[in-house]
């Protein structure tokens, strides 16, 4: 991922290797960018592109960046793991904001194994059980 991108006031850790495809350093990028991590890269997102999540489901490019703007950043991110095949890619780990942990996952599917325009992004953080 391009440092430019990067929110830097975010701690990034990896328990997984950084990615070693174009659609693997995307999907990671694409996900970063709906954590509130980084800058969404630009031209993946098309007019028919969804993200449900936090919030309604937004369509658009229009409206996927306005619930991006509204994300407020987190302190830390774990990236733990990082898969794609054909159309799709996931990333999922742990995330800390406003005090809280959550477990996460975004599920991004591509128009085309190319991965070169999102048709869908679904965001999943569930608050993870204190321990004891």
């Amino acid at each position: 991922m391009a440092d430019d991108l990067l929110i830097p006031t975010t701690e990034i850790k990896r328990q997984c290797p950084q990615p070693a495809s174009d659609k693997g350093a995307r999907t990671e990028a694409i996900a970063l960018a709906l954590s509130g991590v980084a800058v969404m890269p630009a031209g993946l997102i098309g007019a028919g592109s969804s993200w449900e999540g936090r919030g309604p489901v937004r369509i658009g490019p229009e409206a996927i960046a306005a619930g991006l703007a509204a994300l407020t950043p987190p302190e830390r991110i774990e990236i733990s793991d990082i898969v794609t095949h054909g159309r799709a890619g996931t990333v999922s780990g742990r995330i800390w904001r406003e005090g809280r942990v959550a477990l996460f996952c975004h599920v991004i599917r591509y128009t085309s194994a190319a991965a070169r325009e999102v048709a869908q992004m679904v965001s999943f953080e569930h608050q993870e059980r204190a321990s004891g």
